[in-house]
């Protein structure tokens, strides 16, 4: 008896939403940056004050997790997730953990280097938002969390 095989759903795709939360489900790929970015904004139409920073926010917070977990190898993944309340708006990143024989690193804002050329993701994020953390869980995974008032 053969087994079908069904291929998987390409990447990236949207994932099942509701009036106040929407996501999408991203590859290793770096031009999802971009794609990242473009459903950011479109997720945020409803306070067009803040499509571009949570358009930013999402596109440095995807980089970083293609550049530091296994999200960026191949077959990894990044869930992207946007919800709306009545008085802010949540984006949350998460990714697929540490890398094979990697320890997990945690997300945090370094200090100021004027002659660094990249590592300032998380200040910008920083900068963009009222508040910002980041949660580990039992897998490994991190998911970063940054909200944005009204």
């Amino acid at each position: 008896m053969q087994k079908s095989t069904v291929p998987p759903i390409p990447l990236p795709r949207r994932l099942c939403g509701t009036s106040t939360k929407s996501g999408i489900l991203l590859g290793p790929d770096l031009g999802h940056v971009k794609i990242a970015r473009r459903w950011a904004a479109q997720a945020a139409r409803s306070r067009p004050s803040l499509a571009e920073p949570v358009g930013v926010a999402v596109s440095e917070l995807v980089t970083n997790t293609l550049h530091h977990t296994a999200s960026g190898l191949p077959g990894g993944t990044i869930r992207v997730e946007i919800e709306r309340t009545p008085r802010h708006l949540e984006l949350r990143v998460t990714d697929n953990g540490p890398r094979p024989g990697d320890e997990p690193t945690f997300p945090a804002v370094p200090d100021p280097e004027p002659m660094r050329p990249s590592g300032n993701g998380l200040r910008l994020v920083e900068a963009l938002c009222s508040y910002w953390d980041w949660k580990q869980h039992s897998c490994g995974a991190i998911t970063v969390r940054a909200v944005f008032p009204w």
